[in-house]
């Protein structure tokens, strides 16, 4: 679950839009939740392929919670503002 704003802790998830094996472009949504504010889209950080959905709809996640996986061909450098962990690994959140 990515950071929704700055008092934001968990949100609920209403829909997923995409199932595993389903490509998908950089910024194209792919859930939508709901916090104690609003409903907002969470969006894929990079194109690539849906691995695997780990989260369910009408479930609640707290920030930081691994919703699911995506694959990539692209360098993780190039996906993610953040530099990469010692071993190269960085986990889509």
């Amino acid at each position: 679950m990515p950071q929704l704003g700055e008092s934001i802790a968990e949100a609920t998830i209403i829909r997923i839009h995409v199932s595993a094996g389903e490509p998908v472009e950089a910024e194209q949504e792919i859930m939508e939740v709901e916090t104690n504010k609003a409903v907002m889209a969470i969006t894929a950080p990079c194109t690539g392929t849906i691995a695997e959905i780990e989260a369910d709809a009408g479930e609640t996640y707290a920030v930081g919670t691994v919703l699911g996986h995506i694959t990539s061909d692209s360098p993780l450098d190039e996906v993610f503002e953040t530099p990469l962990a010692p071993g190269g690994t960085q986990l889509l959140r």
